[in-house]
C-alpha cells in the first residue's frame, strides 16, 4: 500500500481557537533550544509520511511536531513512573 501524499495539495485547516493557541505555545517551546543536541534515527517511509501529514495539518514543520509530541510523552511517562515508583 503506497501512503505517500502530495502534502502541497492538502487544504489549509482552521484549527479551534483554544487548540491554535496550544499548538502556537508549543511549538515556541520547542524552538527554544538553550543547549542543542542532535539526535538521529531511521523511520520507514509510512511513519515519516503519517508524521508529516499530521504535522501539516498542524501548521508546523515536522520536526517540530516530532519534538513537539517526545517532550510530551517523555513528562507524561516521568509522571506515570514516578507515581507508580511512590506508590510501592
Amino acid at each position: 500500500m503506497n501512503m505517500r501524499h502530495d502534502y502541497k495539495d492538502l487544504p489549509d485547516v482552521e484549527l479551534p481557537e483554544e487548540l491554535d493557541a496550544r499548538v502556537r505555545d508549543m511549538t515556541r517551546f520547542a524552538d527554544e533550544e538553550v543547549e542543542a543536541a542532535r539526535v538521529n534515527f531511521r523511520w520507514g517511509r509510512q511513519q515519516v509520511d503519517l508524521v508529516k501529514k499530521v504535522a501539516h495539518l498542524m501548521g508546523i514543520p515536522y520536526q517540530t511536531y516530532i519534538k513537539q509530541v517526545l517532550y510530551k510523552q517523555a513528562i507524561s511517562d516521568l509522571s506515570e513512573a514516578s507515581a507508580a515508583t511512590s506508590g510501592r
